[in-house]
């Protein structure tokens, strides 16, 4: 397939998924309440209240409201928001502007930083100056964002007179020197004014939020650098550059660098993306004027045009720059394979997207009546597809059982009757290792010399052995929690943290080792205490617990889903794989911090529980896509087609060849998926989203001192955001060691 012909069909298929976004974007409107309340006043009358549901079509049927709401985003008619007292579309505009320059800045700190980073590191492999290198990296994806930028704050508080908090000197701006700001990029107007004050100030306001904004993707460019690196070094056209006297510095830029840069520089465009739909948190802390700070202000006052706007607005860049990427990926490396032609599915898809598009955009009522036709149309055919298979193949059958049995597996897992299964399961295992002894003891031995080898590895590692003593350590923590840190005999729930209303709002600083009654000591608060007169110490013992039940919870569903769908999906190929991949792609559309806010302010539910369903929803797709990259490799290879030619069943194949040479993936990235659903509960409790204010949770506990930092007390924010750090740290330093002894290539 020519290149232009591949560059046509990606951009065709990106029209479907967008359609599926606005579907769920809608799904989520219609559950957020009264859609007219940003139009409603206390001085709104009846007959006014009926006339504005009329103009904007509330009274009407749900699918009639979609395709308003669908022919406004078409014609940029998004609402109005108002926690800013505007249209939705002049807010994104100038906020969109604030947001772009920090991520711009942000990027190329980011990029310059990391590529000669990552190269360093890959010819320095396993020295001092890789290891560092590596744990640097490490740190970046493990620390918190918002906990580096109060960190920041903290520091260029007390000890500069750095600029922290907002985009400009008002004064400056407004007061003394006014100057127009027509593209509202300030350091473009400033230029363009010939001022160089201005220039100086704005840069000085951008320069710590986009330092913050930088690091995280700094480390995934460093790893992914190392990485691509050290692959490229060990081909053999590096040998024979070697070989023909070429110097160390000439192999390494004029043949190695390049080709590694390939597939970094694909991921430079979706980096791009993360940065300006990540800068949620950086934007609250430093109250930067952009997009993010906008979203959580419309989030807190349920500003349901305004969440729906951003939302959609963050999808629709994750769309574009993983189109740009797939582009240039396709442009860049002339192996990638640009497929074949587009299936009747895909070619019927686009079709009925555009169409129904065009109509909208024409007639509400011809598009309702279109919309209508084709869900029918699909029903009724999707349904005679799955009696005909399974008429012709009763064997298939198993395909809706495994369905079936999974919905089971996630009800069971998030209605808490999952651990009986698995009480139940231990016991039946135990009995059966009773019953089998001796067999299971014969077939220990390759096993534990194949322990005895990854132990090995283990220990020749010290950030894998740092990793597993960070791990184990925090596991300790929560296992022994009420011995670590006992409640009071008058708290109900010791997950809630209890008020010392004798300390409210006088910080009792830490006391360390020494707080006991007869030393003397107002308080005995180890860690200090916060505004509320919460015990951080107390916090972090127990927030361990928290952390552990919903990053374990989120995991194992998300894994199990991954693990069904992306087999079977990657397995079978052709139209499942076609379905399986856009409902999938329609999810990754939307950032998931994004999405996760979205819908705990659509339900309106604050709780642990539903952020914890939030963190599933959005963390499965991604999960599938690896899974699915791996059954489409695995099928292919020799001993599936021996499988088949044997006359093994589909189920037979998939379960037990497919997914077991799967597994690697799938402990590597739950091991390391670990660290990150931390990272995000810890991020949305921050936020204030996720139980009360008294929930053991470190992110909860890292807002409280978030207001105290001008006031020197430090440890409100430090001690909790240390305790999230060294826990993704650890789980990330495992997973890296996990990798490794996987890896075949590894092996001695």
């Amino acid at each position: 397939m020519k290149l232009w012909i591949y560059v046509l069909r990606r951009l065709a298929l990106t029209i479907p998924v967008l359609l599926g976004v606005t579907v769920i974007t809608f799904y989520l409107s219609y559950g957020m309440g009264d859609p007219l309340a940003p139009y409603v006043t206390e001085r709104t009358t009846d007959e006014q209240y009926e006339m504005l549901a009329e103009k904007h079509g509330v009274n009407e049927p749900i699918y009639v409201q979609y395709v308003t709401y669908l022919r406004g985003i078409i014609t940029f008619d998004w609402g109005y928001s108002k926690v800013v007292n505007e249209e939705v579309s002049e807010a994104l505009r100038y906020r969109f502007a604030a947001t772009l320059e920090l991520s711009i800045l942000a990027f190329i700190v980011a990029v310059a930083t990391a590529l000669p980073l990552g190269i360093f590191s890959s010819i320095r492999q396993n020295r001092w100056e890789d290891h560092s290198i590596r744990l640097f990296a490490l740190f970046g994806s493990a620390i918190p964002i918002f906990w580096f930028a109060l960190f920041l704050q903290y520091f260029f508080t007390l000890y500069t007179d750095w600029q922290i908090n907002g985009r400009l000197d008002p004064y400056l701006w407004d007061i003394e020197d006014p100057i127009d700001t027509p593209t509202n990029f300030l350091l473009i107007d400033a230029i363009a004014a010939g001022s160089w004050p201005h220039f100086i100030d704005a840069l000085k306001h951008m320069v710590l939020p986009a330092t913050v904004l930088a690091y995280g993707s700094m480390a995934t460019i460093i790893r992914l650098m190392r990485g691509n690196m050290l692959d490229v070094l060990g081909q053999d056209y590096i040998r024979t550059a070697k070989s023909k006297g070429l110097t160390e510095n000439q192999v390494t830029y004029k043949h190695g660098a390049p080709n590694a840069m390939i597939p970094t520089v694909t991921l430079l465009g979706m980096g791009f993306a993360g940065l300006i739909n990540g800068s949620v948190l950086t934007e609250t802390i430093f109250t930067w004027p952009g997009l993010g700070s906008w979203a959580i202000t419309a989030m807190r006052s349920l500003d349901v045009s305004a969440i729906l706007a951003y939302t959609l607005f963050s999808a629709f860049l994750y769309i574009i720059a993983n189109l740009i990427v797939d582009i240039l990926y396709a442009f860049l490396d002339p192996r990638v394979e640009l497929g074949g032609h587009s299936s009747i599915a895909e070619i019927l898809v686009v079709s009925f997207s555009i169409l129904m598009l065009i109509i909208t955009f024409l007639n509400i009522t011809a598009a309702v009546w279109f919309g209508l036709f084709i869900i029918v149309s699909l029903t009724l055919l999707a349904g005679y597809s799955i009696v005909k298979r399974l008429t012709e193949n009763p064997e298939d059958l198993w395909v809706v059982f495994l369905l079936s049995g999974t919905l089971f597996v996630v009800w069971s897992i998030l209605s808490g009757f999952f651990m009986t299964i698995l009480y139940v399961s231990l016991l039946f295992y135990l009995v059966y290792l009773g019953y089998y002894w001796d067999g299971v003891m014969e077939g220990l031995g390759p096993k534990y010399d194949e322990f005895k080898r990854a132990a090995y590895q283990v220990k020749r590692n010290p950030l894998t052995m740092l990793g597993l003593f960070l791990v184990l350590s925090l596991l300790s923590i929560a296992l022994f929690a009420p011995w670590l840190a006992p409640p009071s005999e008058s708290q109900r729930d010791p997950m809630r943290m209890e008020e010392h209303f004798e300390y409210n709002f006088n910080h009792q600083p830490p006391c360390y080792l020494s707080c006991t009654a007869e030393s003397g000591e107002e308080n005995g608060y180890i860690l200090g205490s916060t505004d509320r007169g919460y015990d951080i110490y107390y916090g972090i013992v127990w927030g361990s617990r928290t952390s552990l039940d919903v990053a374990v919870k989120v995991v194992f569903t998300g894994t199990f889903i991954a693990a069904v769908i992306g087999a079977v999906s990657g397995y079978y190929g052709g139209r499942v794989d076609d379905i399986v991949m856009r409902i999938t792609d329609v999810f990754i559309a939307i950032p998931g911090l994004v999405l996760a806010l979205a819908i705990i302010a659509v339900t309106g539910d604050n709780s642990i529980e539903m952020l914890m369903y939030a963190l599933i929803i959005v963390w499965w797709p991604g999960f599938t896509r690896v899974i699915r990259a791996e059954a489409l490799r695995i099928r292919k290879l020799p001993y599936i087609e021996a499988a088949k030619a044997a006359g093994a069943s589909d189920f037979r194949i998939i379960f037990q060849h497919v997914l077991p040479n799967c597994i690697t993936s799938i402990i590597v990235i739950a091991t390391m998926d670990m660290g990150g659903i931390v990272l995000s509960l810890a991020a949305l409790g921050f936020l204030g989203f996720g139980g009360g204010p008294d929930l053991a949770e470190w992110g909860k506990l890292v807002s409280f001192g978030q207001d105290d930092i001008l006031t020197g007390e430090w440890w409100g924010f430090f001690f909790p955001g240390l305790a999230i750090a060294l826990w993704a740290l650890g789980f990330y330093l495992l997973g890296d060691g996990v990798r490794d002894i996987l890896d075949p290539k590894q092996r001695n």
